[in-house]
Formats: C-alpha cells, sequence, structure tokens
C-alpha cells in the first residue's frame, strides 16, 4: 500500500469508528455504486455531474431524505457528522485527491501552463469503492441504527 492510500484509508476508518462518519460513507458507497454521476478527485463537485466523495453522500442523502435539497452540501454534511468529524472530511478530501492525481491520473506536462491531469475513471472509481467497502467491513458498528431523517430535511 502506498503513503497516499494509506492517508486516505486512516482518515476512512477515522469516519467509520463514528456512527454517523460510518453512515456518511455508507451514503457515499450507495451514491457511487449506483453509477449516476462520474467520481472527482479532492473538489465537491464538477458542474453537477460529478463529485467527490462526500458529495455523493450528500446526493444520496438528498434522495434519501436525509438531507434537505438546499444549502451548501458542505454545510449539511458538517451538520450530520459534527466539528470533530468535519475535520476528518476535509482532511480525507484533501488525501483522496493526492491519491487520485498520484496514482490514478494520467498527467501531460505543457510547455506554459500547469501539467494535464486527468484521472482514470473507471480505476479511480474501483479503488474508491474497494476502499469503502474493505473499510465499512473493518469497523464494527457500536450500535446498528438505521440513519436518521432531520438534518435539514422534510419530514
Amino acid at each position: 500500500m502506498n503513503p497516499e492510500e494509506l492517508r486516505v484509508r486512516e482518515d476512512l476508518a477515522t469516519l467509520a469508528g463514528t456512527p454517523r462518519g460510518r453512515e456518511l460513507l455508507q451514503l457515499s458507497l450507495r451514491s457511487i455504486e449506483r453509477g449516476q454521476r462520474g467520481l472527482t478527485a479532492g473538489c465537491w463537485t464538477d458542474r453537477g455531474i460529478a463529485g467527490c466523495l462526500f458529495q455523493h453522500a450528500y446526493w444520496q442523502g438528498v434522495d434519501e431524505g436525509i438531507f434537505a435539497d438546499a444549502g451548501r452540501p458542505g454545510d449539511w454534511i458538517g451538520s450530520f457528522v459534527g466539528s470533530g468529524d468535519y475535520g476528518t472530511v476535509i482532511r480525507a478530501i484533501e488525501a483522496f485527491d493526492l491519491l487520485a492525481k498520484q496514482r490514478h491520473a494520467d498527467v501531460t506536462p505543457r510547455r506554459l501552463l500547469p501539467p494535464r491531469i486527468e484521472v482514470r475513471q473507471e480505476e479511480w472509481r474501483e479503488a474508491v469503492e474497494r476502499m469503502l467497502v474493505e473499510t465499512l467491513a473493518a469497523a464494527e458498528p457500536e450500535q446498528a441504527a438505521p440513519i436518521s431523517k432531520g438534518v435539514g430535511a422534510a419530514h
């Protein structure tokens, strides 16, 4: 395992160790598995057609009635996991960005501009799904509680 993947897995394990963090990862996994939107590296969204791991959690949460479809996704996710885990979410976004760009992308140098970085989408999606499944399987939930509705969601 390379250092970038180790860092991602550590952040995922931290999140999976708390009930809300685990729920957030489960939402992400369900959305990514549906395959309706692309998976970006590091940023929240790409013009609404693709998003990072946590943008996927937001989209799935909206679909399931957990989050209201209003405001910024980061605000709703922060409300959902709390301030302690939100810091881990931000660290994980950075770690995912590094992993994708250094291990799952083609880099084309350009003379006057920064290098062009193109993430190999299918490979990236498979890597993220694998890490999520393995992390969730390794983390034993303290309580098997259903995801609660109510973080800005209509009841």
